[in-house]
């Protein structure tokens, strides 16, 4: 009898883990395949054209460079399953300063492949120091305030600067916007007409059908058309190659040689040098391009990101590759998205991509040449197809007119002047853009006087109508914002047409709490304004002043045309309030204020209740604790000064109220039942009277009564100023 062995037993887990088999085989297939075909793709970009010779080993230490970028990035990046590889973005401008340096009659054909190679590596450098310092110095959140039409414009022109790249690797020609159509015409259309085409029909196919599998399924059918259209026309591999076909043949270059003395004496520096503001660029979009996609990448897996960590891995990745003479790279977003879709978590995407771009780089580049030279354009197309299609179609709805200008002026200027140049002119047309439509916001942001606006000091209902009687005279602007020439044009004009008016103003206040600063010209424009309203007989006063601010302007303003400025606008009306009512009722107040009189009647009705009504002495600084008294008693101030202050989030006290004759304490309390957690100061001698109310019940005397109606109307004008002070500010009914 024959021995059989044992079937496995076969558990509920079996198929799952199976399964769970399949997804990580396929998944590291996909991912890997990807890695390395974007990578090659992008070497494409740089070794182009009179460097195609160089793709070879080039694209060979490119790929050795991915794989430790990969590695690094899956330990390093916030979000698990961040995959790090050279980018589209830094590639196509870096392909730019290659084939500039290529095109140099100063350089010697020995001297071309060793300078390219430290291109990169300074590149690498520069970005990797600048991420990494970024992250340490936390200041990732400062590449936020790129303007957006920048922003699209740059995509948009890397999109065009792609397509361009993709026919010259279709080509082998070195293709610009001025040569376009002289290169067509030499090169036979089935070189590059299929493959641009391909490109741009596998940029609307994953638009109109996206899957994860699409962009793979397509590249593998692409080949195997390639291929099988080589068989039925009888074309050789060797005559492929004759005929530029395909990607070799290569100037092999032994990678060991690379990092010998003799090689590198060979670099020109002088070439590195003129091209620093390339680099500096490079610098820049890698910065950005990282915050964008780790930040994506963040949002996409519903994970949160801490920004800082990841500039400093991005640091971190390019640093690891300068050596090798790698691309700048960071988080690569589709490929990461992909990855964490099809099951790959942790740190395995990352390491997949960084065993696949080691292999191939191990494999060596002798495969490489059998590559279709129309896939690696395809692959480049169908990138700078997508980026027009998003960027310049799609993104239009997002943008206002002149925005939108200028992404098309950064894309024109590209194609004819160079990156560096659209760059610098979408930034300033965006900057000029910037100022002339905030030099149309209104940095007045409140106009008022003292008829509705009063201070922190508690008054009666007398000095309160006073004050309303004759407040128009007195005028308060609240400005807010940045004062430059443009904005503060408009506060002149304001003054000028205040002074003008009937009105007759006498006094006028700026408070500039809510301004941010200001420049020369506004300097310039506030010294004529203090001029023209002193020569109108108009009291002007600086409010709310910063210390910065207020050494600005002394610094400028003559000595004797120096402004009145108080450091809160709170004292200041409070000091015009007081001229005004001692003008109108003397220093002593001849009047008596109504609630007065009231708590007059209740003394004597209730004088033998002194648990009721008794009236209390504070000496100049002491201390009176609301809250120790409950929401039981009312608090009425005959005579003195005192301030409430409550505690603020820095711990210290905050005065927000100051108290004279008239002047109720506890009436919220008492009425609404909180209690209270004020802290009421003496700042003279002052004499108050307490009421306690709870004790008085429901009693019907006719002093009691009229003393809640008075209360009542106290609270309601201090609702009706409040409600008006709202709208004022847009917060409110109006």
């Amino acid at each position: 009898m024959m021995f059989e062995a044992p079937l496995p037993k076969m558990t509920k887990s079996t198929p799952i883990f199976a399964f769970r088999a399949f997804q990580f085989v396929i998944g590291s297939v996909v991912i890997g395949t990807m890695a390395v075909t974007l990578t090659l793709s992008f070497a494409a970009l740089v070794y182009t054209g009179p460097l195609a010779m160089y793709l070879g080993t080039g694209a060979s230490l490119i790929l050795f460079a991915a794989a430790l970028m990969s590695v690094i990035g899956a330990l390093t990046y916030s979000v698990r399953g961040s995959i790090a590889n050279p980018q589209d973005a830094t590639a196509v401008v870096l392909g730019s300063a290659a084939i500039g340096i290529a095109s140099s009659k100063s350089i010697t054909p020995d001297a071309l492949f060793p300078t390219i190679l430290a291109l990169l590596a300074v590149a690498c450098l520069m970005v990797g120091a600048s991420a990494f310092l970024a992250g340490v110095l936390r200041l990732g959140a400062l590449v936020r305030y790129a303007p957006y039409p920048v922003i699209a414009g740059f995509l948009a022109a890397t999109g065009y600067l792609l397509v361009i790249g993709g026919l010259s690797i279709a080509t082998r020609e070195s293709v610009t916007a001025f040569n376009l159509a002289e290169v067509l015409k030499s090169v036979p259309l089935s070189r590059w007409l299929p493959w641009v085409a391909a490109g741009l029909a596998l940029a609307l196919i994953t638009k109109w059908f996206p899957g994860d599998f699409t962009l793979p399924v397509v590249l593998v059918l692409a080949a195997l058309t390639f291929y099988s259209a080589l068989a039925l026309n009888g074309i050789s591999i060797e005559t492929a190659l004759a005929r530029d076909m395909l990607l070799g043949p290569f100037d092999e270059t032994d990678t060991g040689r690379v990092f010998d003395a003799t090689f590198l004496a060979k670099i020109e520096w002088a070439e590195i040098l003129a091209a620093a503001p390339t680099l500096g660029a490079v610098t820049g979009l890698a910065l950005l391009g990282s915050l964008l996609n780790t930040t994506g990448f963040a949002v996409v897996v519903r994970e949160t990101t801490d920004t800082e960590r990841d500039m400093r891995a991005t640091g971190l990745v390019n640093l690891v590759a300068a050596p090798l003479g790698g691309l700048p790279g960071y988080t690569i977003l589709g490929e990461s998205i992909l990855a964490r879709r099809m099951g790959l978590g942790g740190h395995v995407p990352g390491l997949v991509a960084a065993f696949a771009c080691a292999g191939a780089a191990y494999a060596g580049t002798a495969y490489l040449a059998y590559a279709p030279a129309g896939l690696m354009a395809m692959i480049v197309c169908y990138l700078g197809f997508d980026l027009l299609g998003s960027w310049l179609l799609t993104s239009r709805k997002r943008m206002s007119s002149y925005e939108y200008v200028i992404v098309l002026m950064i894309v024109f200027v590209t194609a004819t002047f160079g990156f560096l140049e659209a760059i610098a002119l979408g930034t300033l047309s965006a900057a000029l853009i910037f100022v002339v439509t905030y030099a149309r916001t209104d940095v007045v942001r409140l106009r008022s006087s003292l008829a509705q606006r009063h201070s922190w000091v508690e008054r009666s209902e007398e000095e309160l109508a006073h004050l309303k009687a004759v407040g128009h005279a007195y005028i308060v602007l609240d400005l807010s914002g940045f004062l430059f020439f443009g904005t503060v044009d408009k506060v002149a004009s304001l003054v000028r047409a205040e002074i003008k008016s009937e009105s007759e103003i006498r006094y006028l206040i700026l408070d500039f709490r809510r301004v941010t600063g200001l420049d020369a010209a506004a300097s310039a424009s506030l010294i004529e304004m203090v001029r023209l309203c002193r020569s109108a007989g108009v009291e002007i006063t600086f409010c709310s002043i910063s210390t910065d601010l207020e050494r600005q302007i002394r610094e400028v303003v003559p000595r004797h045309e120096q402004p009145r400025i108080n450091g809160s606008l709170n004292a200041e009306l409070e000091r015009v309030e007081d001229r005004l009512l001692t003008e109108a009722f003397g220093s002593e107040r001849a009047y008596r204020p109504r609630i007065l009189e009231l708590v007059h009647g209740l003394e004597e009705e209730y004088a033998d209740r002194p648990d009721v009504i008794h009236r209390v002495a504070l000496s100049e600084g002491q201390e009176f604790p609301v809250s120790a008294n409950g929401s039981d008693s009312i608090f009425v101030v005959c005579s003195g000064k005192l301030r409430s202050e409550v505690p603020a989030k820095d711990g210290r006290l905050k005065t927000v109220a100051k108290l004279r004759a008239g002047a109720l304490i506890g009436e919220l309390g008492y009425y609404t039942g909180v209690r209270h957690s004020a802290l009421v100061v003496a700042e003279t001698v002052s004499n108050l009277v307490h009421i306690d109310l709870r004790q008085l019940g429901k009693s019907r005397s006719d002093h009691l009564m009229e003393f809640h109606k008075a209360c009542g109307e106290c609270l309601a004008r201090r609702l009706i100023r409040l409600t008006d002070q709202l709208s004022d500010h847009g917060l409110g009914p109006r």
